[in-house]
């Protein structure tokens, strides 16, 4: 098993002092924009954005956005708009608000949009199944996402439930969430929270040496690892830093 594979899989996989999981599943489907400034008018974008949000709050959104931005990298003028969770069905009702409030979109089209130089759009799935979300007050989100072979996404699947199932079973304890991207070439995601950049620190044991030692077999666990590593034709990691005062929370 290569150095590399090992740090990925702790990166994904981190320690982290947790409160209780919720007992309840919420649904599976999240939303999220990631729109990409123009160069220099960032400060115009937030002020724009910012009176947009009470606009948008003024009218009822029954969505609560949460706003992002990215720490590391090159293309550090991004801001990531997104809203969890939902069904399918909750969409039809969602676009149905949009269109009798059009002076919502509308401020955004008239203020806003104009510092943006490109917008992205995606819905996830979301497999809670194989996750270990905690609610806590996160500031960061470590966000791994794999782009997988279209011809071995079914052999990522496997070996991804694989661990996550053993790491459920076992104790292996720490927040994590798994999300699939619908449209466009096949992508996963993983995202791992914290509450301060001192949670980053790993420290104890690896995962690979967690899935070795209740495997009983270094063996085992690569090939565990190998099936996971071997549909990734390329990953990105990312942490997004959360801002609460730019986004719509609901008083529920």
């Amino acid at each position: 098993m290569s150095k590399i594979t090992k740090l990925i899989l702790t990166a994904v996989f981190v320690l982290l002092a947790v409160p209780a999981l919720a007992q309840s599943k919420p649904a599976p489907i999240a939303e999220y924009w990631v729109f990409t400034l123009n160069n220099g008018e960032s400060a115009e974008f937030w002020k724009a954005f910012e009176e947009h949000i009470k606009v948008r709050k003024e009218a009822g959104d029954p969505w609560a956005w949460g706003v992002y931005t990215p720490l590391l990298g090159d293309q550090m003028g991004r801001v990531s708009v997104r809203y969890c969770c939902f069904e399918w069905a909750d969409v039809d009702a969602y676009r149905a608000w949009n269109e009798e409030n059009p002076d919502v979109a509308k401020h955004w089209s008239d203020n806003v949009a104009p510092h943006v130089a490109k917008t992205e759009h995606y819905f996830t799935e979301i497999g809670w199944n194989n996750s270990n979300w905690n609610d806590g007050d996160y500031k960061y989100f470590g966000v791994t996402n794999f782009k997988l072979k279209p011809s071995a996404v079914a052999v990522f699947d496997t070996a991804r439930d694989k661990m996550s199932q053993i790491a459920l079973d076992n104790g292996w304890k720490g927040s994590w969430l798994w999300s699939t991207r619908v449209g466009g070439s096949p992508m996963e995601s993983v995202v791992v929270p914290y509450t301060s950049f001192a949670e980053m620190q790993r420290d104890g044991e690896s995962f690979f040496g967690f899935l070795a030692r209740v495997l009983g077999s270094e063996d085992i666990a690569a090939d565990i690892l190998a099936d996971f590593t071997e549909p990734v034709w390329g990953q990105d990691y990312q942490v997004w830093e959360y801002h609460p005062q730019f986004s719509t929370q609901r008083d529920d």
